[in-house]
């Protein structure tokens, strides 16, 4: 019997990210995001525009002469990424002509974390919303090809580190120097790490690096876990399995790289 998911009760996590990209809808224009917009704008009341993502799935292998993510060339030039955010902006809806998103995420820094199953339940209410509009607007089928899940963390000092190149405190495995070596401390230590995801259903992806956070520009560390990879099938209870599983992975690969006094600071309970 698997063991249960680590829980937190203050986990670090500052934004979560839950996503799916399918094939463009050839029939999605400019005028959609506005119509789309009269379907949420209650729950959704501003709007900005963003640079569009730019298409990328996850290969069969991963060579070192070569990108782990691979990119689609486009057919026709790219419209626009739209935001649709909720009154206060820290939970928000991205649209595009081949990628639906949906962000939680802190703004002041003090929002607790709502917890996987609620964000989940949200992303699959704005999904299914999104699907009826594509519907009712003759753009096409919507054929997925992609879904991604990432989680971005930003680890303060008191969490056990205080030099950026002495990390072991939070991540036991970047082990102390020993006395006497000949380099010294380094000034920075950032790493990456890919691991796959079981029944070839995608990868989880791994990056910390020294950041100076946007609201306060406090030095922090960024600990990024993304999952990426392909549902077995286009229906919700095969997307929702693609989701559940790699936030077993993320939540899993989070405690397992972390230390035990970190642990403690973040309040874990199991």
């Amino acid at each position: 019997m698997p063991t249960p998911l680590p829980e937190f009760e203050r986990p670090p996590v500052d934004e979560m990210v839950m996503g799916i990209q399918f094939d463009p809808l050839p029939n999605f224009h400019a005028a959609q995001f506005g119509l789309f917009w009269t379907r949420i704008r209650e729950e959704y009341p501003h709007t900005e525009d963003q640079a569009p993502l730019i298409p990328a799935v996850e290969p069969a292998e991963i060579r070192p002469s070569s990108p782990s993510v691979s990119v689609t060339a486009l057919a026709a030039p790219p419209l626009s990424r739209c935001w649709f955010l909720n009154e206060d902006k820290t939970e928000l809806i991205q649209v595009q002509r081949d990628r639906f998103l949906r962000n939680w995420r802190q703004i002041k820094g003090n929002e607790p974390y709502p917890r996987f199953s609620r964000l989940a339940r949200d992303f699959q209410r704005a999904w299914n919303e999104f699907l009826t509009f594509a519907g009712d607007q003759g753009l096409g089928s919507v054929k997925v090809n992609q879904c991604e899940l990432a989680y971005i963390n930003y680890i303060e000092k008191e969490a056990g580190w205080s030099e950026l190149g002495e990390l072991h405190g939070v991540f036991p495995f970047l082990r102390s120097r020993e006395q006497g070596s000949f380099l010294p401390p380094a000034e920075t230590l950032c790493w990456q790490a890919k691991y796959r995801l079981p029944e070839s259903r995608g990868r989880l992806h791994i990056e910390m690096s020294p950041a100076f956070r946007g609201r306060d520009m406090r030095l922090v560390l960024s600990f990024a876990l993304t999952a990426g990879g392909a549902p077995a099938e286009d229906s919700w209870e095969q997307i929702a399995a693609w989701f559940n599983l790699s936030h077993e992975w993320i939540v899993r690969a989070f405690a397992e790289l972390t230390s035990s006094a970190a642990h403690q600071l973040w309040g874990k309970k199991s």
